[in-house]
């Protein structure tokens, strides 16, 4: 834990804060989410050349996992009702220890079939793990530096990505890379007993099961169009590197370095922005350089320009903290937030179900470049949605849920 202290005492943090509180729920937060993306790091870093190299998965292939692998997320709202009434680090240790378990069985996968049933299993973790994280981490911060919290959450993610990405860049070339996903796995599972250390979260709420409200709409469909988007890129920007342009996992791994380094900042840098200008300017400009970004992806054969988009675009990605606290802004009832966290995470995965394998038969279809395409279209509409981003009239004005069970 003091290693964590001293690493993220870089200049982006408030290193009193962490010293001062380092036992404080936020701090286990911070600890959990480290572990996270840690283990993240090394699972995502291996796991594309794991795949091609040793799998020879095609496009399609990649394409229909993908959106198998995110069914999870869009029954977000079935798996986020179950364990609503659950406080948010027991729901927190569930999530992180099933997605330790998808994690270390790539181990021993073989083939195809084998690796979307782990892949299935990490992938229900992740997908409790991401609104229960955001939950935890809002109902930690005060209004006025909840952008500032989310940056530091972030950046602490970024420097975790950064050592792990480095002990890839180390130990590949000795041990190869499926003794790594045990690793991977173990990492994660451990960042899951430091949620359940979080104190003062533990009494359940009356929270209602499903909350879907009128008021909320633009937050539901921007997380809509981040979500094709974004599987866009995760699905075939580094497949793209791997299989058309033969880079290799230590290659890979230097460009998750970089790109580690760029986002440690702007994490931070973002969610200083979206606290002190608001969420839309940060978000028109981060979703035009978005659209920006994937026609570049399309167009450019250079290598190199290939590889400072990749950058670019994760550290855009940074930029997308200003979805969810608008949504803290706009709340009727301040028991909305996590389940209507959960309904944005399905309003996600509805496209993400969808685009990853449609992606994978254009490419297969007619080249790469339709994907990304499509990935600049999306940026565009969210782009333009955007400038609709502001406080929410008085309460009294607006209609109350249209859908509120439980």
């Amino acid at each position: 834990m003091v290693l964590i202290s001293r690493v993220v005492a870089i200049p982006v943090f408030n290193t009193k804060f962490l010293v001062e509180r380092s036992f404080s729920p936020f701090f286990w937060l911070l600890a959990s989410t480290f572990c996270f993306g840690l283990g993240m790091a090394l699972f995502l870093t291996i796991s594309t050349n794991f795949m091609v190299e040793e799998l020879g998965i095609r496009p399609e292939q990649l394409g229909l996992l993908e959106s198998i692998r995110e069914v999870p997320g869009l029954l977000a709202v079935v798996s986020g009702a179950m364990v609503m009434m659950v406080a948010e680090p027991l729901v927190g240790l569930i999530a992180l220890v099933l997605l330790g378990v998808g994690y270390l069985n790539y181990f021993h996968v073989q083939s195809i079939e084998t690796l979307v049933v782990f892949s299935v299993i990490g992938s229900v973790g992740f997908h409790l793990w991401w609104p229960v994280s955001n939950t935890i981490a809002l109902r930690l911060s005060a209004t006025d530096i909840q952008g500032r919290r989310l940056g530091q959450i972030r950046s602490v993610a970024a420097v975790a990505q950064l050592v792990g990405i480095g002990i890839v860049f180390i130990a590949v070339a000795g041990i190869g890379m499926r003794p790594l996903f045990i690793v991977s796995g173990a990492i994660v599972m451990l960042g899951g007993l430091m949620v359940f250390r979080i104190r003062g979260l533990n009494r359940v709420q009356n929270t209602p099961r499903l909350v879907l409200r009128r008021r909320y709409w633009l937050y539901y469909v921007l997380t809509f169009l981040d979500g094709g988007r974004r599987h866009i890129f995760m699905t075939f920007a580094i497949f793209l590197l791997v299989r058309d342009h033969a880079v290799d996992v230590q290659t890979i791994a230097v460009l998750g370095l970089v790109n580690g380094v760029v986002t440690v900042g702007g994490a931070y840098v973002f969610g200083r922005l979206i606290d002190g200008l608001g969420e839309r300017p940060v978000l028109v400009v981060s979703f035009g350089a978005l659209a920006l970004i994937f026609t570049g992806y399309a167009m450019m054969p250079s290598l190199t320009v290939l590889f400072a988009l990749y950058v670019l675009d994760n550290l855009f990605f940074s930029a997308e903290i200003g979805v969810t606290t608008y949504l803290r802004k706009i709340l009727i009832d301040p028991s909305d937030l996590r389940p209507s966290l959960v309904v944005g995470l399905t309003m996600n995965h509805v496209a993400a179900v969808v685009v990853p394998v449609t992606g994978g038969i254009l490419w297969k279809a007619f080249g790469h470049q339709v994907p990304f395409l499509g990935g600049a279209i999306l940026a565009v509409l969210a782009m333009a949605l955007s400038m609709l981003v502001s406080y929410a009239p008085d309460k009294r004005s607006i209609p109350d849920a249209v859908l509120k069970t439980g």
